[in-house]
């Protein structure tokens, strides 16, 4: 599940570039329950060079 997700939040990310989300935004958006899920799939695509942290706690596609 965790891996769909992580397409999920990326492809979010994309359709709103330039725009920065908090993991609990993007958590709501894509319906999951679990804001942790988000937090670690977002980690997992800034460590790939797909998405930036920004702000404390705010992420955007890069």
């Amino acid at each position: 599940m965790p891996s769909g997700v992580k397409a999920k939040i990326y492809e979010y990310l994309s359709q709103n570039k330039g725009k920065e989300f908090t993991a609990e935004e993007i958590a709501k958006v894509l319906g999951v329950e679990k804001v942790a899920i988000v937090r670690a799939q977002l980690t997992r695509l800034v460590r790939e060079g797909k998405v930036e942290k920004t702000a404390e706690g705010r992420y955007r596609a890069k």
